[in-house]
């Protein structure tokens, strides 16, 4: 809907948005900033440890096959060297866990289902930040910009000052966070205010140093979750709230910029090539090994491949490139669009009938010799 809103605003009243302007380029950064916080935050990584092995093995076996498999695709549709299309494979790999909403919370599907998908699409986008740097680095490398060793420097830092950047200031935050509230000095208003204050200043103070901000910004929420996840209410309550109008903004500038220029002037078919197997072979073929061995009913294993829909992370990695590059080919920009507009249109038609369909097949089996009607622990949906 707020793609389609952006599209109708762009075609009726304005101009297209530059999303690489420096204010769009700025909120979409920090909207995202905050979706990797609140994300790592709310979930619970030892509980995935102990009862959920199908996330796990998502997240752990699937995620780096999808962003091999992707790259190979891209490579071979497109001819370009192995660094172009790593970096392809990566921005096309991560899910958008605001997309798959209306699966999240269907209760038709059994809990177990629901949290592994919930699960997979709050973590994999953070994950997947370090290949980015590394698919940026082999780019630069390649194209002789940088020599091996500065490449591999350059992801050194990004990576490494992030992480420690956002550890540190993560236990610092949590750490003040935790003592304000049991003296009574920050009521959940303030506990919200404070926990935003700390995603966007560690997101900000690790760019500066040089370090990559998104990574800061997930091992911080991580750090927080951690450290004071019996009163994380507060920080749920944002990414239910002003976190979801955050997004819904950052898609009508999706709408509204790449995607209706997408529209008006089309794409080259081998966008189209590389769009669609990203979404029906590369997603689903990595998913589907990632499983082998948990005794899951095909259609539960087709049902988690197809639902991996494609949204803010994977626009905002195409910028972060842009930002590190300038001669990224045209060609990767229509491609990473093409698939968010697809993965709109195709997963939000889908998912109601999807679930339903998966819904009537776990019915017709014995439901207690079936591993997808386990018990599990609700996480916090976003």
């Amino acid at each position: 809907m707020a793609v389609g809103i952006g599209i109708l605003i762009t075609f009726l009243v304005v101009d297209p948005i530059d999303i690489r302007s420096p204010a769009a380029l700025t909120f979409l950064e920090l909207t995202l900033a905050l979706v990797l916080f609140t994300d790592a935050a709310r979930i619970d990584v030892g509980r995935i440890r102990r009862q959920y092995r199908w996330p796990a093995r998502m997240l752990l076996i699937g995620l780096p096959l999808a962003m091999v498999l992707g790259a190979v695709v891209a490579g071979w549709i497109l001819a370009i060297p192995f660094g172009a299309a790593l970096l392809l494979g990566v921005i096309l790999a991560p899910t958008d866990a605001a997309l798959a909403e209306p699966v999240l919370e269907s209760e038709v599907l059994p809990v177990r289902v629901r949290q592994t998908l919930n699960i997979e699409s709050g973590l994999n986008d953070g994950l997947a930040l370090p290949v980015l740097f590394i698919a940026i680095g082999l780019i630069e490398s390649e194209a002789g910009s940088r020599s091996v060793s500065s490449s591999v420097l350059l992801v050194v830092s990004l990576v490494g000052i992030g992480v420690a950047g956002g550890a540190l200031l993560g236990l610092a935050g949590a750490w003040v966070i935790s003592r304000a509230t049991e003296h009574g000095w920050m009521d959940e208003l303030h506990q919200k205010i404070a926990a935003v204050a700390l995603a966007l200043g560690t997101f900000a103070a690790v760019e500066v140093l040089g370090g990559s901000g998104f990574v800061a910004a997930f091992v911080a929420g991580a750090v927080l979750g951690a450290r004071v996840r019996p009163k994380c209410e507060y920080l749920y309550d944002f990414a239910d709230t002003e976190g979801r109008a955050l997004v819904l903004i950052a898609f009508v500038f999706l709408g509204a910029g790449p995607i209706y220029q997408l529209i008006r002037e089309g794409v080259p078919w081998q966008a189209w090539v590389v769009s669609l197997v990203a979404l029906f072979v590369v997603r689903p073929l990595a998913i589907a090994v990632s499983l082998i061995g948990e005794k899951l009913l095909l259609s539960t294993v087709l049902f988690f491949g197809w639902f991996g829909p494609r949204g803010l992370a994977t626009a905002v990695f195409l910028l972060v490139a842009f930002e590190e590059m300038t001669d990224i080919s045209p060609l990767v920009a229509d491609i990473t669009f093409l698939t968010v507009a697809l993965s709109v249109l195709l997963h939000g038609v889908s998912a109601m009938p999807a679930s339903q369909w998966l819904a009537g097949r776990l019915e017709m089996r014995d439901r207690r010799e079936m591993p997808e009607m386990g018990e599990a622990f609700n996480h916090p949906t976003r």
